[in-house]
């Protein structure tokens, strides 16, 4: 088993990159800590190939459920059925669906999802992101450390 760190989102999609854009600052942190970070953007079957039965995954991507922007959720790889029924995540038919719907590999774990402000083109952050940037990082890399029962490095 393997523990891998996926991030989801579209760098030209403002907001929607958030996730990417928190991948990249935390990799080295995470990476010395025993996960593997994938970096995956919009391409799902990338991260579908990387992806072997048996792995623990976290899965990092955009979310927008009318909360807070820049709060941070959280749900159980395997209860995301009922998460993505009450909010919506550009990304939840892909990589997500094919995960628990289709079972095509076995695997375990969390989406961690970051609301977002502003989804529209352009590649700056919202200001509320921008502003919560080091407190969104801390608390998505806290979650890691606390859910997978990784060592804080």
């Amino acid at each position: 088993m393997s523990k891998k760190f996926i991030a989801i989102g579209n760098r030209i999609m403002r907001d929607d990159g958030i996730g990417v854009l928190i991948a990249e600052e935390l990799k080295d942190k995470l990476e010395n800590i025993g996960l593997q970070v994938i970096i995956g953007e919009t391409d799902v079957d990338y991260c579908l190939s990387l992806i072997e039965d048996g792995d623990f995954l976290f899965i990092l991507d955009a979310t927008l459920y009318g909360i807070k922007p820049g709060a941070v959720s959280i749900v159980e790889l395997d209860k995301t059925g009922d998460f993505f029924e009450k909010g919506y995540s550009q990304h939840q038919l892909s990589l997500i669906k094919l995960l628990n719907s289709y079972a095509l590999k076995k695997v375990s774990g969390f989406v961690i999802g970051i609301e977002v402000s502003n989804i529209e083109f352009g590649i700056e952050l919202s200001e509320v992101l921008k502003e919560n940037f080091k407190k969104i990082k801390n608390e998505v890399y806290n979650l890691i450390i606390s859910k997978g029962g990784l060592e804080n490095a």
